[in-house]
């Protein structure tokens, strides 16, 4: 395990965990029945109004799952994380151009560019006859910011946005329209969010995400949206989303293990034992490289990993080893997990380029 490149992100990342009731104990399954009522009794946030005009743009579109889009964007991504209270904390990703979204240059003078979007969400559950109950919802008004040293009206950015929800079934719909309202677009996504179940039978690691930083910020107040990173809880991750390593980096990676057993259920602390081996394979299968097996007591997972190769070189200045760069090229990372605890094991992989 690696040290945080800030104290204040390795304090800010070790309070959140140790606030997750998804905790080692948790996430094993090891809790009675009444324990595992009392984690499913979430009260959602308070419902906020919607405006009537959103609420049926919303309607709209719904069963299509396709509407209006004055601000063109799309979802193409999630991320499910553990989150507080038996919660799960579900990340959207979506993408637009900046042109789109209306970016200005800032009055502040900054030479940022900058925009003013009122952001509305609706989670709704499937009912009957394909029918779907609203679930909760709520706004926030968002300023988004972006360097204006070559800035492309064209280019098109990711956004994510990010909450602790109970387990189930969802349809997120998104509305994103201008302060004044004259511009709406609401796009919408299903996602599943796993319960407690289905981490009692075998391990559930998490996606394996590509990090290019990771620092302490404020917790969100209420759901935001942000550009070209993603928070959970007092963390903020810029990650690498195309999956691009620039040569000579490191490939750092973060993940949940879910359902990891613990050694002593009745130690204050309780730990789990961990056992991850990751290996990178080319395009032809064959490992790039390998490490040493690593061990962790926690379910948590952040690891560096230095794209260096080790060689056996023959040629006619006779046989030696040699440490080299990874060469450019698309790579897979294998991440194959053994829980030393109960015996099961559990494999994520994440697609990656380096140029």
């Amino acid at each position: 395990m690696k040290a945080f490149r800030t104290i204040a992100a390795g304090f800010a990342l070790l309070s959140v965990i140790s606030m997750l009731s998804v905790s080692a104990q948790a996430a094993s399954g090891i809790q009675d029945k009444k324990q595992q009522d009392k984690k499913q009794e979430v009260k959602p946030p308070a419902k906020a109004s919607m405006p009537k005009e959103v609420a049926a743009l919303i309607q709209e579109g719904l069963a299509a799952r396709q509407g209006r889009q004055d601000i063109p964007f799309s979802f193409f991504k999630q991320l499910i994380l553990p989150a507080q209270g038996g919660n799960i904390y579900p990340v959207f990703f979506f993408k637009a151009k900046n042109g789109d979204l209306g970016y200005v240059p800032s009055a502040s003078g900054s030479g940022e560019m900058e925009t003013t979007l009122n952001v509305f969400f609706q989670f709704f559950q499937p009912g009957d006859a394909g029918a779907f109950k609203p679930f909760w919802g709520g706004k926030s008004l968002t300023v988004l910011k972006s360097d204006g040293t070559g800035y492309d009206a064209e280019k098109e950015d990711w956004y994510s946005f990010g909450l602790a929800m109970p387990s189930g079934k969802y349809t997120l719909a998104m509305v994103l329209t201008t302060p004044d309202m004259k511009k709406m677009s609401v796009g919408y996504c299903d996602i599943t969010l796993p319960g407690p179940e289905t981490f009692q039978s075998a391990l559930w690691p998490t996606e394996l995400v590509i990090v290019k930083s990771m620092d302490q910020v404020e917790p969100d107040k209420r759901p935001m949206v942000h550009r070209s990173c993603f928070t959970w809880g007092a963390i903020r991750v810029v990650s690498s989303i195309a999956g691009e390593i620039k040569a000579g980096d490191n490939l750092e990676i973060f993940f949940f293990v879910l359902g990891a057993g613990v050694k002593d259920p009745a130690a204050q602390r309780p730990v789990n034992d961990l056992e991850v081996n990751f290996e990178i394979q080319g395009e032809d299968g064959k490992v790039a490289i390998k490490w040493a097996p690593q061990a962790y007591e926690a379910y948590f997972i952040n690891q560096p990993l230095p794209l260096v190769q080790t060689l056996q070189i023959k040629d006619d200045k006779g046989e030696r080893v040699e440490k080299r760069p990874l060469p450019a090229g698309k790579y897979t990372l294998l991440a194959q997990i053994t829980d030393k605890v109960t015996g099961t094991k559990a494999d994520a992989k994440v697609a990656f380029e380096v140029k």
